[in-house]
């Protein structure tokens, strides 16, 4: 026996060795492919918003057409961009605020969430100045309105916030999550039927639509924090991303919302006598366009995941949507310098220059996405020194600023905790 044993033994070794890689590259394989699903996602989102926003901005008014098939589809899918990006923001951030697995005060993701949702304030409010106006003394009220990366920089301070709570309270973190989501949606109707008039306008701007507002954190946060539910579930169970079950699972979830949610939503009404659930059944484009979004994660989740390669520029413009929106804001709109496309055609082309435009619009930033380094090095080497010089100085300013108001024993600790969130 042990003759026999010893004689098999290379064998035994190459089989060990053949598994051990087989299983390592069966892990390496599923890792980038997880986080293939959710770049490809986002960048699904960021092009239909792309060609949204264009076409919606350069369409003549004699087009705009609800009966006509063609228009109609369009006007699906556009309104179909933003809740799938909320979702889909919430999706990673919290997959990813998990996965670090450290407590609060430890977790790298808290830390940069709390920078990058301040960081989406500032741009949300800076993308709509005008330079010229500023510098001449001039603000106008539209300056402060709210739009999608307002909400979705409040949404990652919310959604740290309830991570924070649930473990202060010692209540499950997915409790609160859904808890939170359904409440976003169904406080909407009073957030609308309510008089903010009382408040300074920067401020009602967050709760009306009434000055302008395209977006506010009432109810859009829902769907991030819908999304969120959605990467705890991934973050518990990655593997489930890769099976048939979940993708059939989501699709099946999509339809029963989509369909559903106003009967739904009327027994609840007929429960509880909440005004508000029967305002929502009646005017339900909320959890309509939750269903629709479940059922569009079901189908890329699959797909991508029975992919062998997925071009790199999808995960790539995926991964650069921040970079995308100001860009096209600016162009499109001509805010910073009073000079953009909708300066020149604003509902004005016919829909084959307008299709030819908007094609030609999102191609554009996919090439500047692929070549996204050499033009940042490029800037960063023509960027006068003079600049970088006075950055640096206003930063040791700030820095030192700080540092003489606090407390002597905490000093050391709250300037290093300053220092990662602004640098």
């Amino acid at each position: 026996m042990r003759t026999f044993v010893t004689q098999f033994q290379p064998l035994l070794t190459r089989l060990r060795t053949h598994t051990a890689t087989d299983s390592v590259g069966i892990a390496q394989a599923v890792k980038p492919a997880r986080i293939q699903f959710i770049d490809v996602l986002r960048a699904f989102a960021i092009l239909m918003m792309l060609q949204g926003h264009f076409v919606d901005t350069t369409l003549a008014e004699q087009f705009r057409n609800p009966d006509h098939p063609v228009y109609s589809a369009w006007y699906f899918m556009r309104g179909l961009t933003a809740p799938i990006f909320f979702t889909t923001t919430g999706l990673v951030f919290v997959f990813l605020l998990l996965k670090d697995g450290r407590p609060l005060g430890e977790n790298v993701r808290v830390r940069k969430g709390i920078r990058r949702g301040f960081m989406l304030l500032f741009w949300g409010y800076f993308l709509k100045i005008n330079l010229f106006a500023v510098l001449s003394g001039r603000l106008y009220g539209w300056y402060f309105t709210v739009d999608v990366l307002h909400c979705i920089g409040i949404a990652l301070l919310i959604l740290i916030g309830v991570f924070a709570l649930s473990q202060k309270v010692r209540m499950p973190f997915w409790i609160l999550l859904s808890l939170l989501s359904f409440f976003a949606f169904f406080i909407d109707p009073s957030f609308k039927a309510a008089d903010w008039s009382a408040l300074p306008q920067p401020i009602a701007n967050l709760f009306t639509l009434d000055y302008g507002s395209v977006f506010t954190p009432v109810p859009w946060v829902g769907y991030t924090l819908f999304g969120g539910l959605m990467g705890y579930v991934l973050h518990v169970r990655p593997k489930l991303a890769f099976t048939h079950l979940f993708p059939l699972a989501l699709l099946v979830t999509g339809y029963l919302v989509s369909h559903y949610s106003s009967m739904a939503l009327i027994k609840l009404h007929q429960l509880s006598g909440w005004e508000n659930f029967k305002s929502l059944a009646y005017n339900n484009g909320l959890f309509w366009r939750l269903g629709h979004v479940f059922i569009v994660q079901g189908i890329f989740m699959w797909g991508i995941a029975r992919l062998r390669v997925v071009p790199r520029i999808w995960t790539k413009v995926g991964s650069e949507t921040l970079t995308i929106y100001c860009v096209h804001y600016v162009l499109l709109f001509g805010t910073w310098f009073g000079l953009g496309i909708a300066g020149f055609w604003a509902r004005s082309l016919s829909p084959w220059v307008c299709a030819l435009g908007a094609a030609s619009f999102v191609a554009a930033f996919v090439v500047l996405i692929a070549y996204i380094e050499p033009i940042r090095e490029w800037l960063y080497r023509t960027l006068p020194a003079r600049a970088r010089y006075r950055w640096r100085v206003a930063r040791v300013v700030v820095l030192r600023s700080v540092s003489r108001r606090l407390h002597a024993r905490q000093r050391l600790k709250t300037l290093s905790l300053v220092r990662s969130f602004l640098f």
